[in-house]
């Protein structure tokens, strides 16, 4: 039997990692080693979780790791470790729900050469969020598939992966994707790699997607929100997405999804220029 590496960055949410610390010790499959990698929390994070999981390693950062650092600090640990080429690598979030038989059934369904993600589900309204993504090169487009189409892009969020193939796939790139777009771009990677990427019904997680992120900036002076606007946090930090074109885009459609990117963050920066002047002269 394999073993499953679970590989969990947490980050000052001693709740929300204590309820996923829960949902943990409830599966049914006992044969996994717990890598929680702590940047830099404040809160006992990783005490709480060393009182549950007394077995769980624990990697410190100083708080600039952020998901893609958090990650590639696991996979580090792995190598350093040499664990069994057979062995699966899980890569997940703490905000979410597992059912009981989530890492069994992971494990029953992973194959290799194959990057399985579980579909994800909103963990109130039970609505689908989430059963993988098709990116159109082309037009710069990320999109749900369609009834039947294969995708080419996941998130790391419930991340099967055996331990050989994720050394064919390799790591991550923190410094030039230190959060968001780093797992498509680890995972489109994986896909032009040959390594086939798939989302199944029967691997199932609840997320609360409530918990992070900038998607709506809303300041009333410049600074503050260029400052949350070019933030690691920041989703459509433009900085990151001309990383990430550059590391994933075909060289021919490049040019133009620069500028689009640009052209389009500078609409921004304008608009909430003009909605701050509008907000101080009422």
């Amino acid at each position: 039997m394999p073993k499953v590496y679970i590989l969990l960055p947490v980050h000052n949410r001693e709740s929300i990692t204590r309820s996923f610390v829960e949902c943990l010790t409830a599966q049914t499959f006992w044969n996994y080693h717990l890598v929680l990698v702590d940047d830099g929390s404040s809160d006992g994070t990783a005490e709480i979780v060393k009182e549950k999981i007394s077995s769980a390693t624990v990697l410190r950062g100083t708080g600039d790791w952020w998901w893609a650092g958090s990650l590639q600090q696991g996979i580090d640990w792995l190598k350093n470790n040499a664990i069994n080429s057979e062995d699966i690598v899980l890569m997940i979030n703490d905000d979410v729900e597992m059912p009981p038989d989530f890492i069994e059934t992971g494990c029953a369904l992973l194959r290799p050469g194959m990057l399985l993600q579980a579909a994800i589900y909103d963990d109130t309204t039970r609505e689908v969020l989430d059963i993988g993504v098709v990116y159109d090169e082309q037009k710069m487009v990320f999109r749900a598939p369609r009834l039947g189409e294969s995708v080419n892009c996941l998130t790391t969020n419930g991340l099967f992966i055996r331990w050989q193939d994720l050394q064919i796939v390799g790591g991550f790139h923190p410094r030039l994707l230190p959060h968001y777009l780093s797992d498509y771009e680890f995972t489109m990677r994986a896909h032009k790699k040959g390594l086939r990427l798939l989302v199944l019904p029967e691997l199932k997680l609840f997320w609360n997607r409530g918990t992070t992120g900038f998607r709506i900036i809303e300041e009333v002076d410049l600074l503050p929100f260029l400052r949350k606007f070019f933030s690691k946090k920041a989703a459509g930090n433009p900085v990151y997405w001309t990383a990430f074109l550059f590391m994933s885009s075909p060289i021919q459609y490049l040019p133009l999804h620069l500028a689009r990117i640009w052209k389009s963050a500078l609409l921004s920066i304008v608009r909430e220029m003009l909605r701050m002047r509008s907000i101080k002269n009422k």
